[in-house]
């Protein structure tokens, strides 16, 4: 898995070589970020994380294909949790918009405990004009838990370096415990010449069973390279790699480690 993330990350840092450039449609995101997450029922949660994918065009019938990798670290209670995932998309990127299937590996070492799932599922985005964008996405995950996600988001561009966003989403794990959550994020590319962006947002997560709810507030910073398109956020984010979004990452289950829920729990990605 390590071997997987440092050759994700070297990727990254050729994309921006000009021998690349002139040939192949290529992108990258780099993205480094801390969380904070605080509910009624769990202990406070402090999270960081890093994450990385690359994107390669495959000709000239708009079909990408995209690789990804993260790692993250958790602390609560004196205690420590991490989790890697690594998986990839497969879509089609026309003028109106993008639609794909992706699969990712997840893995999580906690309180002496190592689970694994894998989650997979199709996502689509539609642009509807040259400063919004609408993402829908759709699947499941199967392993030491398994369930089935439905989600949504919308994309602003105020600007064409400031991009809000809000997303619902609604995740069932083993036919029994339920997660809903709402988020929303501002992200602002500070310059087109170096492409650095920061972020942050919040997500408001609620659980059945009489589970309580969690807040997650997170900020972070994110490095673009593309070598094909605009040099603003939304161009970079259109040519780009598949939005966060657009893949199963839910806010849920960071505290859910530690509680009374007898079921295996999905870490933080």
């Amino acid at each position: 898995m390590r071997k997987v993330f440092i050759t994700t990350v070297s990727v990254l840092a050729m994309l921006s070589a000009p021998a690349f450039a002139d040939d192949l449609d290529l992108a990258g995101v780099l993205t480094g970020s801390l969380n904070h997450i605080t509910g009624s029922k769990i202990s406070d949660v402090n999270n960081w994380g890093v994450d990385g994918a690359a994107k390669l065009g495959l000709g000239s019938y708009g079909l990408n294909a995209e690789i990804n990798v993260g790692y993250n670290r958790a602390a609560f209670d004196g205690m420590r949790a991490q989790t890697w995932n690594t998986g990839g998309s497969l879509f089609m990127a026309v003028e109106e918009g993008r639609v794909g299937i992706n699969v990712n590996y997840n893995e999580l070492n906690a309180l002496g405990l190592n689970n694994h799932y894998t989650s997979f599922g199709g996502f689509g985005d539609y642009y509807v004009d040259n400063a919004l964008t609408v993402t829908g996405k759709l699947g499941g995950f199967s392993g030491d838990a398994n369930g089935l996600y439905i989600g949504a988001g919308v994309t602003g561009y105020v600007l064409p370096n400031l991009a809000l966003s809000g997303l619902a989403s609604f995740t069932n794990v083993n036919k029994g415990y339920q997660a809903t959550e709402l988020g929303v994020q501002g992200e602002y590319l500070f310059s087109e010449e170096i492409p650095v962006s920061a972020f942050t947002g919040y997500t408001f997560s609620a659980f059945s069973d009489h589970g309580g709810n969690a807040h997650t507030f997170f900020v972070g910073l994110r490095v673009y390279t593309n070598t094909v398109g605009g040099t603003s956020l939304v161009d970079r984010q259109r040519s780009g790699t598949v939005s966060s979004i657009a893949r199963f990452s839910p806010a849920l289950i960071a505290g859910s480690i530690e509680s009374e829920v007898e079921e295996p729990v999905l870490p933080p990605t």
